[in-house]
């Protein structure tokens, strides 16, 4: 498994949200099913009107489709704390990737996906892998 930590600033605030992510992943991010919870270390936390919605689908741990996603993340002006596992759309009990908010201080992406890994080394500037497991 690959972990990549995603740090891109501008001004001092991260220069990207989930939306971008997901947009950065596509196809296969608006074809996978996603389960969004709220992270270990805190409680799921977003703003605008498509968080408000993003943090109701994280108290019930709800299952959402990709394109969904990218419309309420579309709605939302930053994702501060969440989780977003995102499952393949050939086996919707395997997991694909997933996408960590952590703190508004960067995000992380899992994965063992070399194309999802490339895109995005390639989309973001400031990409470090923080560990390479099994």
């Amino acid at each position: 498994m690959t972990t990549l930590t995603i740090h891109d600033l501008d001004g001092g605030a991260l220069a990207f949200d989930l939306r971008d992510l997901i947009r950065a992943l596509a196809p296969l991010s608006l074809a996978a099913t996603w389960t969004i919870t709220s992270p270990d270390e805190s409680s799921f936390e977003a703003t605008g009107v498509g968080g408000r919605r993003l943090e109701e689908l994280a108290e019930a741990s709800a299952r959402i489709a990709g394109d969904e996603l990218l419309i309420i993340a579309a709605d939302t002006v930053q994702v501060i704390w969440g989780d977003f596992v995102g499952a393949s759309p050939d086996d919707p009990h395997r997991e694909w990737l997933t996408i960590r908010a952590f703190d508004s201080s960067f995000y992380e992406v899992e994965t063992l996906d070399a194309d999802a890994i490339a895109k995005v080394k390639s989309r973001f500037s400031d990409v470090r892998i923080a560990e390479d497991t099994h």
